[in-house]
Formats: structure tokens, sequence, C-alpha cells
């Protein structure tokens, strides 16, 4: 399958239609269509701007024209939540997903441990959302070799995040990116190679003549 080309949908479904109607491909709207060679990745923000003065414009309201009233009256509309995979996720919310706190919603209550032959992190503590007294709590040796005695996290509201962003500077825009050093090492070696190359050239046409008076 070739990766070469990709092509993301912005999709709305209104949903103060009723639940066996909205979920029809007929009230799909396709607002958007982002085509490129590889996926938007943190820069979908760029593209959802559009999406975001329209929602702007909604929340203020907009005159629209009752057909079976036969008057105008204010629509107003809000985006209730978005569906999307993990990655889409981490992009949208700003928040890591492969870290050790990859729960956005556990935060530093999140339970996780690195794999050093995996080279990843593995989330554990899914114990803790069973009853107090339940079975899995205790068998330690079919699970990570841990019995499991702690509550579930409570979730992690709007004012918690706000609270934990308080003190962050923002810098926006794109950052400058180092040199790789390994493209330099490629680069140097390829520069060798030519001037060694040409050298031999060199020496060539040197020994062309002298080996022809010979």
């Amino acid at each position: 399958m070739s990766t070469s080309y990709s092509t993301r949908l912005v999709m709305l479904v209104p949903y103060n239609l009723p639940p066996w109607i909205c979920m029809k491909q007929l009230s799909f709207i396709l607002s958007m269509i982002i085509p490129s060679e590889k996926g938007p990745g943190n820069n979908i923000d760029i593209y959802m701007q559009p999406l975001i003065e329209e929602l702007k414009q909604l929340w203020v309201g907009v005159e629209t024209y009752d057909v079976l009233k036969k008057e105008n009256f204010n629509l107003r509309a809000a985006l209730l939540w978005t569906n999307n995979d993990f990655t889409a996720y981490a992009n949208l919310s700003g928040w890591s997903t492969k870290c050790r706190y990859a729960c956005l919603c556990c935060v530093a209550q999140t339970c996780s441990k690195w794999l050093y032959h995996r080279k990843k992190f593995s989330y554990m503590g899914h114990h803790r959302w069973l009853d107090e007294n339940h079975r899995f709590r205790y068998q330690k040796n079919m699970f990570d070799g841990t019995e499991e005695f702690k509550k579930a996290p409570d979730q992690t509201i709007g004012s918690d995040i706000l609270s934990m962003l308080k003190h962050i500077k923002f810098t926006y825009g794109k950052t400058s990116q180092p040199p790789n050093p390994r493209s330099r090492k490629k680069t140097k070696d390829v520069s060798d190679c030519e001037v060694e190359q040409l050298s031999d050239d060199e020496s060539d046409e040197e020994d062309g003549p002298n080996e022809t008076e010979l």
C-alpha cells in the first residue's frame, strides 16, 4: 500500500436530528478535505481555523429563515465533541499520548512502566476501576506481580488543566531545528569522497603524458 499521498476528511454531524437519522450518510456534512503528501500532524490547527471562526459566529447566532413559520430567528450552534483516533487526539489536545503520563484523564496518576527491551511505556493499574473486593485485585501472579489496593483516580477537569497551564509561557510558531549531526557527517563524507575522486583524476591526467612520452 502506497503512503506517498494522504487525504484527511473533516465531517460534521448534526446531533439535533433523531439518532436514526443523524448517523446516516445523507446527514453527514463534509466540511473540509485536506490533500497532501503526508498527514498535517500538529499543523491541523491551520486547517481548523475556518471551522473555529464559523463556530464563534454560530455561538453568537446567525439570522436564519424558518420556512414552516415563515419568519426569521437567531440560529445558534455549538461543537459538542470530536471523534478521532488517538494520534489526532494528541494533536488536537496538545497532550502527548506516548509519554509516562499519556492519559489525559488520569494525568499524574497514570500508572506506567518503561519496557527496556521494547523501548516504550506500558500502562498498568487498570485494577483500580474494579470493585474493592474484586478477586482480580489479589491475583498478582496473573498480571504484573502486584496486588492493587488503590482506588480509581478522579478524572481531571478543565479547571485542573487551566491551573497546570497557568505559569507556562507559550512560544507560537515553528522553532528553528538544530542541524542534524548525522546529516552533516554524511555531507562531509560525500565531500571527502569527491575530493579524493578529483585528486585521482588529476593524478591520472598528470601520469598520462609521462607514460606516453616513455
